[in-house]
């Protein structure tokens, strides 16, 4: 047992500790709450004299195996009554093998998280519905300009309007993209899935991507299945597919060489697999790949362009079709994305 302080120091000691904002417990080596403070009564719902001799265990499941290393943890705390709730837990080592477990409820902190996601979304949603009417307008008008031809607007104004049209292209993916991330983080995705033939999916983004590749002197190639048949929304699954291989064709630009998109079947699954020979992503960037706007120091670096919409986008997609996606890279060996989907029964016209 711990030497006990003369009483007078143990009454400034307490009063030191009750003054404190946070919710302090110390713990023995046996996990046994030896002292506990007004704010962790009030926060567990017990008086502090109550939580003395109780099992942190019982107090914060899970608690005593950060009790050592001065880390901070979350989990969930237990009150009296039995309710739980999510905490955050530091830990500290103390002399005479004592432990303070510092407390914090995160559950405001997670409803303003939680409050400022939707009010994201919906900004995100509006705003883009709002650019996307002008935008539309504007190339539906040079589409009509160019198709007027050189007899009414000269080459030169025609190669403007060109450039025009080009980039109210790239503004209005953009505006479709935000439009996409606010729908997979509200109500979620509209989907219309049907067997779908993944390989024509892949073929009809490859004959749109191929002219991107060859101008970026990359070798775009398809093996595999000539005929994958999978359960999903085609439309879905193109901005799935067109997204991975233009991932691989923009960041191997530097390095050229190919990307190659194979088609296989894995068990219950369909798998497109992208593999490119480009710069590649270091280790711990990988996990937050699949955050929105998120993009890699290579990325930055290269000034490839992109606004790190991608990547989140498919991910929301895949899972909405109760699939997977996984990522593989190591820098300077390229990175392969493998996307698996359930399979379908061939439509019977399909085999005739």
């Amino acid at each position: 047992m711990p030497p006990t302080p003369p009483e007078h120091d143990a009454a400034v000691l307490r009063g030191i500790v009750d003054a404190s904002n946070d919710a302090l417990v110390v713990i023995d080596q046996r996990g046994v709450v030896a002292l506990a403070n007004v704010r962790a009564g009030t926060l567990l719902a017990a008086t502090s004299e109550e939580l003395v001799g109780s099992l942190v265990e019982e107090l914060v499941p899970g608690a005593t195996w950060a009790a050592s290393d001065g880390t901070t943890t979350t989990g969930l705390a237990v009150r009296r009554d039995g309710t739980r709730f999510p905490v955050e837990v530091s830990a500290t080592p103390l002399p005479d093998e004592l432990t303070c477990l510092s407390l914090c409820d995160v559950s405001e902190r997670e409803a303003v998280v939680a409050a400022s996601l939707r009010m994201r979304d919906e900004l995100i949603a509006s705003v883009s519905h709002e650019l996307r009417t002008p935008l539309t307008s504007i190339l539906g008008y040079t589409e009509i300009l160019v198709d007027m031809g050189e007899p009414a607007i000269s080459g030169h104004a025609a190669r403007l309007l060109e450039i025009v049209r080009r980039n109210a292209e790239r503004e209005l993916k953009l505006v479709e993209d935000l439009l996409t991330v606010s729908e997979l983080g509200g109500a979620g995705l509209t989907l219309d899935p049907v067997p779908t033939d993944l390989a024509a999916v892949v073929d009809a983004a490859i004959d749109e991507l191929g002219a991107m590749a060859t101008e970026s002197g990359i070798t775009l190639t398809r093996s595999g299945e000539p005929s994958l048949w999978v359960v999903g929304d085609a439309c879905r699954l193109t901005d799935v597919v067109t997204n991975v291989v233009m991932n691989a064709v923009k960041f191997s630009r530097s390095c050229g060489g190919q990307v190659e998109v194979g088609l296989v079947v894995d068990g219950e699954y369909g798998v497109v697999e992208v593999h490119d020979g480009g710069v590649g992503i270091d280790a711990h960037e990988l996990p937050q790949l699949f955050d929105p706007l998120y993009r890699t120091a290579g990325a930055v670096a290269a000034a490839v362009p992109g606004a790190g919409l991608g990547l989140p986008i498919v991910k929301g997609i895949v899972e909405a079709h109760a699939g997977e996606i996984d990522v593989a890279s190591e820098p300077g060996n390229g990175t392969t994305v493998k996307v698996r989907l359930p399979l379908a029964a061939e439509p019977a016209a399909a085999t005739a």
